[in-house]
């Protein structure tokens, strides 16, 4: 009788850890800030288990005017770098009983939220700290290297002038649009812009899904994660999807139970990375208000 009921009973090992797992990461990808503006053109690697991807970009292509003969080609010069999942990040929590967290549709919703809250801003400042990676050309700040005061009178020409500096630099083109990451605080500026078309505005169909808006052909997403510095000032993100590569692993998933309850324990170890592929598709601000 007790081995026909133990054969009986479901193995949710399984089905749990898969479930849980694909929750997760598709909740990251909708929710963290910075997942909007990168590119996973490397994450079927990150799929296969390796932990150091090895990417080789071509510097450039020779063209020329054609006159019926070829002058001679010279080697494609191709740059390497490693892309790295050396960041580490972990959840936990406990449950009754981990069967109905899963099939209790509230209950699995609120755990995954929390799940993700608490690596969110960890990938956040993570991913924005490349922004010391963007091309030295395309940093605009005040004389002497000082933060330019921002106000809802100069944001917008401020904007114009990020979104130049990615379309001089061939970041920006009429197939690939730019984003920008902005905090709070100067998020408050742009409102106050009447330049701004913001997410209310339903005639422009083209604004990315999590952009509050657009200014300056620029799609706008916020933060409170980044952007302000411990000085008080703030660094403004601009760039393309081609500027950033990420890639990431759900490295272990698992439960165990509580040693000292009938609970069950979940938890996951999350490592990443991210590259700084195309420093000219990055463009930094440094300002003030």
């Amino acid at each position: 009788m007790s081995e026909q009921q133990t054969s009986a009973t479901p193995n949710y090992a399984g089905l749990i850890v898969s479930t849980w797992s694909k929750k997760i990461n598709t909740g990251l990808d909708k929710t963290c800030t910075m997942l909007q503006c990168v590119n996973r053109d490397y994450q079927a690697d990150a799929d296969k288990g390796t932990s150091e991807i090895k990417i080789a970009t071509p510097e450039s292509v020779v063209s020329g005017t054609y006159t019926g003969t070829l002058p001679a080609y010279s080697a494609a010069e191709v740059s390497s770098s490693t892309l790295k999942l050396d960041q580490s990040l972990y959840f936990a929590f406990s449950v009754p009983d981990i069967t109905q967290a899963q099939t209790n549709i509230a209950l699995s919703e609120t755990i995954l939220e929390k799940a993700q809250k608490s690596i969110d801003a960890s990938i956040d400042k993570y991913i924005f700290s490349l922004n010391s990676k963007a091309d030295a050309a395309n940093i605009i700040e005040g004389e002497s290297s000082t933060p330019i005061t921002l106000s809802a009178q100069n944001v917008y020409s401020q904007f114009v002038s990020l979104a130049k500096t990615l379309k001089n630099s061939g970041a920006i083109t009429a197939q690939k649009h730019g984003w920008v990451v902005v905090h709070p605080d100067v998020e408050e500026i742009l409102l106050l812009c009447e330049q701004f078309s913001g997410a209310s505005n339903e005639s422009d169909k083209a604004k990315k899904e999590g952009s509050i808006g657009r200014i300056a052909g620029l799609d706008v997403f916020v933060s409170n994660n980044v952007g302000k510095e411990d000085d008080e000032s703030y660094t403004i993100l601009a760039g393309t999807t081609d500027g950033i590569t990420y890639a990431s692993q759900l490295k272990k998933f698992e439960q165990i139970r509580a040693e000292q309850s009938f609970d069950t324990i979940v938890r996951g170890l999350y490592t990443f990375g991210a590259l700084a592929l195309n420093p000219k598709a990055l463009a930094v601000l440094k300002c003030e208000i």
